[in-house]
């Protein structure tokens, strides 16, 4: 965890008069928005109204992490602030993440040699996507290799680049640890209950791992000729009361998570556009398949020695095709954890072994470059200051401005890239920044480019107002040459800020 600080603080190092760091080396869209979110914590919000749209939000319960992270910075220099705390609670939560994954490793393995070096590879294993980008074929079928864009699908991007996601992994596993070491369900659905504040999602996968452990126990107790795990009624039901205890007690933020997206105009829009399709089936075969077939091996190996707990490797792996594929938008957030899986039950093969396998040693080879392509791209990148992970200096002093000067929650029509970065600077909304958040980004985005392609004696400035509810127009190089149009001397338009090729108007509506 310490090493993963090293490329933003290169990135910090680069900082100056004429570049300012956003304060991140990858995700940088999604960066900003978790700023922009800490942001609206620190001017006093409590529940979530994305600042990366104008449309009416009635706010609701989510992202709390990072609303209640923003609460902890205050004065000068606060988007520095939020940086600083992003990152330390990036560098916690991936420290638990990592004591999660090896507790939750040592419920299957109890050789420490081999506990370490599952830990490794789980935490810094990819596949084999390295050998797509190093003979140039990063969009192969239409996706880049999962290692690149799936913190869930590996170990590393989660605790490089997002604090919640490293949360989220640790309350998972710790959960199926405490599940198969208690005689109670309870404590497993209290983490779980926690981790839906984080990512609900992950609790709908607990919950179909608790399923099929919970199936594949009863299929071998009643359906096969020997009863391999000494198998009785009373732990038939043991396993099933755990079962429902953890998920009642973690069903009420799922639940609440699912009513708001089906009820509430806003979510029920970012639903539709908050698309997370899984690749080809290929990019799976290339990211998981040279490790398969050791961990089916030796999930088989650990059954037949009587290792009741091997079960659930075996049902997890098992459902997983039909998670990564399910029919909902998110499909590719549903692989959490079959990294781990996949590397415990290699080592299943190698229950009696006291020496790290040679074949164990050639995996890591092969699977470990991926992670080194990510850790060393990021740190060529932030050592050459641009954009989008650089912003210019000049600009920062704009998005300055409009922090001291808008109220809260008031609206800045801009381009797309900067409205992305704006709310991570300044309290303010903006008609368009993010995929997702923004609803109806394609329509908008039309009707923009409509407005500044009229002449200016048919332009009606109070559309902006009213149709985009936008009380300022921000006016700089990307707006410039994206709509080739003046703004200066429209009577419904006030310039209160013209520095260094930079302008802010203040929109108003005209009877």
């Amino acid at each position: 965890m310490t090493i993963t600080l090293i490329p933003y603080i290169v990135g910090y190092a680069q900082q100056g008069d004429q570049w300012r760091y956003t304060g991140f080396v990858i995700g940088v869209e999604d960066g900003n928005s978790y700023i922009a979110k800490m942001l609206s914590g620190a001017s006093g919000s409590w529940l979530f109204r994305s600042p990366h749209s104008a449309v009416e939000q009635k706010g609701v319960i989510a992202y709390l992490p990072y609303i209640l992270l923003g609460k902890l910075s205050a004065g000068e220099a606060q988007h520095d602030q939020l940086v600083v705390l992003y990152h330390l609670a990036r560098f916690l939560f991936g420290s638990l993440s990592i004591l999660a994954t090896y507790d939750f490793i040592s419920v299957f393995i109890r050789n420490e040699k081999h506990k370490n070096w599952a830990l490794v590879l789980i935490s810094l294993g990819g596949g084999l996507g390295w050998i797509l980008v190093a003979f140039s074929q990063k969009g192969f079928l239409g996706s880049l290799p999962l290692e690149f864009i799936s913190p869930e699908s590996f170990g590393f991007l989660g605790i490089f680049g997002f604090p919640h996601l490293a949360a989220a992994r640790a309350l998972f596993l710790w959960g199926f640890t405490l599940f198969i070491n208690k005689d109670k369900g309870y404590f497993a659905g209290f983490l779980w209950l926690i981790m839906g504040f984080l990512q609900p999602m992950i609790g709908v996968i607990a919950w179909a791992v608790l399923g099929s452990y919970a199936a594949a126990v009863i299929l071998i107790r009643y359906f096969t000729k020997d009863n391999l795990f000494d198998l009785n009624n009373g732990s038939i039901k043991l396993l099933i009361t755990k079962a429902v205890q953890a998920v009642v007690l973690s069903a009420p933020i799922i639940l609440y998570t699912s009513v708001i997206f089906l009820t509430d105009p806003y979510f029920k829009a970012w639903t539709v556009q908050n698309r997370f399709p899984s690749p080809h089936i290929l990019h799976y075969a290339i990211a998981y398949g040279l490790a398969l077939p050791f961990a089916i091996s030796g999930i088989w190996k650990l059954i037949k020695l009587k290792k009741m707990e091997s079960l659930m490797l075996a049902g997890w792996l098992i459902i997983s095709p039909l998670l990564i594929y399910a029919p909902v938008v998110t499909q590719r957030r549903l692989a959490e954890g079959l990294w781990a899986v996949i590397i415990i039950g290699i080592f299943g093969n190698y229950t009696n072994s006291v020496r790290t396998p040679t074949t164990v040693k050639v995996l890591t080879v092969l699977l470990l470059p991926s992670t080194l392509f990510i850790y060393i791209g990021s740190i060529l990148v932030v050592s050459n200051p641009s954009e989008p992970i650089f912003r210019r200096g000049n600009e920062v002093k704009a998005y300055e401005f409009m922090a001291q000067t808008a109220k809260k929650d008031e609206v800045v029509l801009s381009s797309f890239e900067i409205g992305n970065n704006l709310p991570a600077w300044a309290h303010v909304r903006v008609v368009m920044g993010h995929g997702p958040e923004t609803i109806g980004l394609m329509g908008i985005e039309t009707q923009i480019n409509e407005y500044f392609s009229m002449e200016k004696s048919t332009w009606v400035c109070n559309d902006i107002a009213t149709e985009l509810n936008a009380d300022y127009l921000f006016w700089g190089p990307v707006e410039k040459d994206k709509w080739e149009f003046d703004p200066g001397g429209m009577e419904c338009l006030s310039q209160i800020y013209n520095q260094e090729n930079y302008s802010i108007f203040k929109v108003n509506i005209q009877e």
